[in-house]
């Protein structure tokens, strides 16, 4: 876990150096995790790029978020349920449940097809907030780090 924090840190740290404002890095942050609530693999990550690049966003913070939920990679599947969950509420489907002898993931992938507008309601409501709570958050952590660092977006270090 230690070398993994470092890696972040040396990731971080050269993303903080590129000639990027807090708020340039933070949209291309929420951009990418936005984006990763569209249940299509691979198309997210093309259509963040897409939309960072036409927002003037920062592509790297982009692909950062983006793949922000590999940490959480256990989760995934929680997170897929939750989609679904939310979203069939809200265009009050009736709830199924998976059968006892079916693992969940396996349920979740049959029942995306029938309910694919259900899924795709599901994650632009929780991605929204999710997009708002990390523009925030690594907007503040950027200012931060380059007032303490006295960095200036623009200006590299050595």
């Amino acid at each position: 876990m230690k070398g993994f924090r470092n890696k972040l840190r040396v990731l971080w740290t050269r993303l903080i150096q590129q000639n990027a404002s807090p708020n340039g890095i933070a949209a291309g942050f929420a951009i990418g995790l936005f984006a990763t609530f569209y249940p299509v693999p691979v198309i997210d990550t093309l259509v963040a790029l897409v939309i960072a690049r036409l927002v003037g966003a920062n592509t790297a913070a982009c692909l950062i978020g983006n793949n922000f939920v590999l940490l959480i990679y256990p989760a995934i599947p929680l997170l897929l349920a939750a989609e679904v969950f939310v979203g069939r509420e809200l265009i009050q489907a009736p709830t199924l449940a998976p059968p006892g002898n079916m693992p969940l993931m396996t349920w979740l992938l049959h029942q995306t097809g029938p309910n694919l507008k259900a899924f795709l309601l599901g994650g632009v409501v929780l991605g929204i907030p999710s997009a708002l709570f990390s523009f925030w958050g690594v907007r503040t952590a950027a200012q931060r780090w380059q007032n303490r660092n006295h960095a200036q977006p623009g200006k590299t270090h050595p």
